[in-house]
């Protein structure tokens, strides 16, 4: 599977000739609402295979000596149920090629050809030389992440494994998915695809101060794949949720794996990031607006997401994508204009973020009703990471929440507003609100409905016993985090309104612990690395010994044992966390999801943080040559 990202994606691709002779290619892509296929917006989450989507088009000649083909044109429009839309964006892709061959030809104009494929060359190699020395200065080893899927589409209730492997020997990288789990239901892409998630984690973690010329990077990286799988999927498989599916793991996997090796370099561990914005909550939503015409409005609200914390900083608080750094939240004035469409609100979400000595950072919420439409409305459902939070923590912090739709139906809203009454939140509506399912395909919104998102923020980093006080208040008095879970996560102690700060650290000092059974443990001290042994992440350690907690210095395996195994595991099942809105077994029929953490032994120290199966043994996700 090769070519677009997915069908909606268009892309242009053209020559530049210089002096008469190819000199290079050019290329644009864009992501068009809809070229067919049974759905409106031609995301069909019930596909069984490619067939049940909108087709796919193999490259084909538009521009015939600089005039767009109009029978080429006539076909690819009449796909659309928005031609007009669909013919600007082509006119659009079209101009964007254009003026990026004038560019090229007017460089080669001024400096000559050949000095400028000079150039070029000496960019990438020049490149590769730089990064693989940064390689070079890394530990080589292997570190693993799980990425555990929920539903693979409409009435699929199924939970499903991406594991993705990382060697880093010497000046190269190995990235090994050949045993993610075999293709399945909508959610497929193809392994261009799956790479170029992995890129998208790989430049800013390990090249944020070298040129972004994913060539040369890509002579020193390597991928397996086993094809027939979700991440690396033939055809006839669906792809065409490719972006907004698997895909989007690739770039949550790679962003923890690059990570955790970052974390057992002090030179570049500040690099380090728990994930970012793990999932898009789709909100497509469509119908017919006050003229007549067919209308479809995809939302780019959860581009707000939150980023994950790092090794020396909370992430931000709606602050975007990692895998899209330019793209915008919209104006919801702009978005009421032209779409049938009123948001009652749209806020940030109160412990949405993964906690942590350094708080992942929070996602946001809306929630909107029909306006000036003659006819109810409807929205695609389609989204991952609502039974099963994505976004990983890192070093003991916890995972962002999952994300959400909920649906109020036949609300009194309408009456609300004309009385100066605003809803505040979805359950200010008079009515119950509802879960739907997340892969639930087209839902119907009544006009006296009311449509709510909530959407993923980042994870956290570190013991969240261990954050610091005036972090909390502060999160408190902005209304980042709720008192509950400031309580419950953190270990805050609350004299009416006001947090008790001497009660803290003796409430603290119990809860750590009671992870190991025992009774109130002291904060660690600060981690320190002895003679001989070398950093396996910020708080433990290996040698040839095996591996031992740097905070305390408890031996915790031998040499070549998972770290975890040494560790007190705590193991709570997932629907009883926080970490999400509802039981997963809302979505899936897996009931053995848990959510387990990880303490040293010796001073009850979180050292890590993942959710699996319950048959699943602790993976076995950092270890170094040699150790």
């Amino acid at each position: 599977m090769v070519g677009s990202a997915h069908q909606n994606d268009c892309a242009v691709v053209r020559p530049v000739f210089v002096d008469g002779a190819l000199f290079g290619w050019t290329a644009a892509t864009l992501h068009l609402l809809d070229l067919g296929g049974r759905y409106p917006g031609s995301m069909i989450p019930d596909a069984q295979d490619v067939f049940s989507e909108n087709v796919p088009i193999p490259p084909v000649k538009i521009l015939e000596k600089g005039q767009i083909r109009a029978d080429i044109e006539d076909m690819f429009l009449r796909r659309s149920r928005m031609p007009q839309s669909t013919a600007l964006d082509l006119r659009a892709l079209l101009t964007a090629t254009t003026v990026a061959v004038t560019r090229v030809q007017e460089l080669c104009a001024e400096y000559g050809a050949d000095v400028v494929a000079a150039v070029i060359r000496e960019l990438l190699d020049s490149t590769e030389a730089r990064f693989r020395s940064r390689l070079r200065e890394l530990p080589n080893g292997t570190w693993r992440h799980h990425y555990l899927w929920d539903s693979a589409g409409v009435g699929d209730r199924g939970v499903y494994n991406l594991p993705i492997t990382l060697r880093k020997e010497d000046d190269r990288l190995v990235f090994d998915l050949t045993d993610v789990d075999p293709q399945v239901g909508v959610i497929n892409c193809g392994r261009s695809l799956t790479e170029a998630g992995i890129m998208t984690a790989v430049l800013p973690l390990l090249c944020p101060d070298l040129p972004w010329a994913p060539g040369a990077m890509l002579r020193a990286v390597e991928f397996r794949f086993r094809d027939g799988t979700i991440l690396a999927a033939q055809f006839p498989a669906a792809a065409g949720s490719g972006t907004c599916m698997a895909a989007w793991s690739s770039v949550n996997s790679a962003t923890i794996l690059v990570s955790k090796m970052l974390s057992a370099t002090p030179k570049y561990r500040r690099n380090l990031l728990a994930t970012t914005a793990p999932g898009w909550v789709f909100q497509l939503i469509g119908g017919t607006n006050k003229t007549g015409l067919p209308t479809l409005a995809l939302s780019l609200d959860p581009s707000a997401a939150g980023i994950g914390a790092r090794n020396w900083a909370d992430g931000d608080d709606t602050g975007g994508m990692m895998l899209g750094p330019t793209t915008r939240i919209p104006n919801i004035e702009f978005q009421e204009w032209y779409e049938p469409l009123l948001w009652l609100y749209r806020l940030e979400l109160p412990d949405s973020g993964g906690p942590g000595r350094y708080r992942g950072g929070n996602g946001g919420h809306s929630a909107l009703i029909a306006h000036d439409a003659p006819d109810a409305l409807f929205n695609v459902n389609y989204v991952s990471g609502t039974a099963i939070p994505g976004g990983a923590g890192m070093c003991g912090g916890w995972p962002s929440r999952s994300g959400y739709y909920k649906l109020a139906r036949e609300t009194t809203v309408r009456k609300q507003l004309a009385a100066g009454v605003v809803p505040k939140d979805e359950y200010s509506v008079d009515a119950v609100v509802e879960f739907p399912p997340s892969q639930g395909g087209i839902t119907p919104i009544g006009l006296d409905d009311v449509f709510g998102t909530g959407w993923m923020g980042g994870g956290g980093f570190g013991d969240p016993l261990e954050r610091e006080l005036e972090s909390i208040e502060y999160d408190l008095d902005a209304g980042s985090i709720t008192t509950g879970h400031a309580e419950e996560v953190y270990g805050v102690v609350f004299d009416g309104d006001s947090i008790d700060r001497a009660a803290i650290e003796k409430y603290r000092q119990e809860l750590r612990g009671r992870r190991l059974g025992r009774g109130p443990l002291p904060q660690p001290p600060r981690p320190t690395l002895p003679d001989g042994s070398r950093w396996l992440d910020e708080n433990l350690v290996t040698s040839t010994a095996g591996t031992s907690c740097g905070r305390c210095g408890t031996h915790l395996v031998d040499r070549g044992a998972n770290y975890k195994d040494g560790c007190v595991m705590i193991e709570t099942p997932l629907g009883k966390t926080d970490r999400v809105w509802v039981s997963p077994t809302n979505y899936v029929d897996e009931e053995t999801l848990v959510f387990r953490e990880f303490a040293c032994c010796g001073c009850g120290c979180l050292v890590k943080t993942e959710i699996a199966l319950q048959y699943m043994a602790p993976l076995h996700d950092k270890q170094l040559d040699g150790n």
